[in-house]
């Protein structure tokens, strides 16, 4: 993430300069007085602190569990997406998206159902599978912090 982080930002950067319509900053609304000027920073500035821990967080959780895991949570919150436009900001609720909720629910239930059914024939409680999974993330962070203790050495 430290090394890939700089080459988005310099790669966004360079993209936006390109094609963003720069000369339209002086007329837009958001950004016509100082009040206007601060309040625009500080949403851009939480809208990046919010994406930057929702990475920081996934790569985290690809590193303890797996990366299906992840791909699950992504299903899930999809579906909530989809409940919460329809219910709090009142979206028509079509048929396509009652197809494809019944769909994401149906797939978690069966990858729920499938790890289920690992977990009763391995015979392995979900106390020592957590303990496991935690112990073998503290480890691979113990082991990195080493490599880059032994980077720095000359």
């Amino acid at each position: 993430m430290s090394y890939v982080t700089p080459v988005m930002a310099v790669s966004t950067a360079m993209l936006s300069l390109i094609f963003d319509p720069w000369q339209e900053f002086g007329s837009s609304s958001y950004f016509d007085s100082s009040w206007h000027i601060t309040r625009s920073t500080l949403l851009m500035l939480f809208g990046g602190m919010l994406a930057f821990f929702m990475v920081l967080t996934e790569y985290i959780l690809v590193s303890v569990t797996s990366a299906v895991t992840v791909t699950i949570a992504g299903v899930v919150k999809e579906a909530v997406t989809i409940v919460v436009a329809v219910f709090y900001f009142h979206d028509k609720f079509t048929w396509m998206k009652g197809v494809g909720l019944m769909t994401i629910m149906l797939g978690v239930s069966l990858f729920n159902w499938y790890k289920y059914d690992k977990l009763q024939k391995g015979n392995l409680s979900e106390n020592e599978i957590s303990r496991s999974s935690t112990q073998n993330a503290a480890a691979k962070y113990v082991i990195l912090e080493e490599l880059e203790d032994q980077d720095d050495d000359p």
